[in-house]
């Protein structure tokens, strides 16, 4: 009797193991699957999130930092730009020359000693010839003129003591430019201790 009740007890002990063994490492394979897979699928979200490009707006702002934007003309010479100013006054150190633009305009030169800046170039009239020429705008109110052409009639009027060739000669070498009490100054330093300003009001 104890002999079968024991051989009962060791088949029941070896049909639940034949039963839960299987089970149980089917379990095991699947939760080690899972876990191998959870790196995987990680890796993969984060190179998603990688290749996702930033806003428009981010963009914008990283690609402003690198290097200044250039310069716009309009934008930035816009009071100097697109104007016809016209001479009043030349000073050459300590001295000045003053231009009675009354007076010139009842003898009918009241449109000589003119300048005008646009972008294609700067473009006037001295007394009497036409002149053009070509520049280049920098920071700080520099900029650079190119040699001056200008028509060829003969130029032999003096004009409260300034005469054509000196204007050319002064506004050749004019390197910097102001707005004060809205009239255009041109300032040319032909030497160390020499400093002309060509002072121009709006026409």
């Amino acid at each position: 009797m104890k002999a079968t009740e024991f051989y009962i007890r060791e088949v029941g002990f070896f049909c639940l193991r034949a039963f839960l063994l299987p089970v149980l490492a089917a379990a095991l394979l699947s939760c080690a699957s899972s876990r191998r897979n959870v790196p995987v699928q990680t890796e993969e979200l984060l190179i998603i999130e990688a290749a996702t490009p930033p806003a428009p707006e981010a963009l914008i702002e990283v690609e402003s930092y690198p290097t200044a934007p250039a310069i716009s003309r309009n934008a930035v010479y816009e009071e100097l730009l697109d104007i016809v100013w016209t001479l009043r006054e030349v000073k050459v150190n300590y001295g000045k020359m003053e231009l009675d633009r009354a007076a010139m305009a009842v003898n009918g030169m009241g449109d000589v000693y003119t300048l005008q800046l646009t972008e294609e170039g700067v473009s006037g009239k001295a007394a009497p010839n036409r002149y053009f020429t070509t520049f280049e705008l920098r920071h700080n109110h520099d900029f650079r003129l190119r040699p001056i052409i200008g028509t060829l009639l003969p130029a032999n009027i003096n004009i409260g003591g300034l005469m054509e060739n000196e204007y050319y000669w002064y506004l050749q070498r004019a390197s910097h430019w102001e707005i004060v009490n809205n009239e255009l100054e041109l300032y040319a330093y032909p030497s160390q201790n020499e400093e002309i300003v060509l002072r121009y009001r709006r026409q």
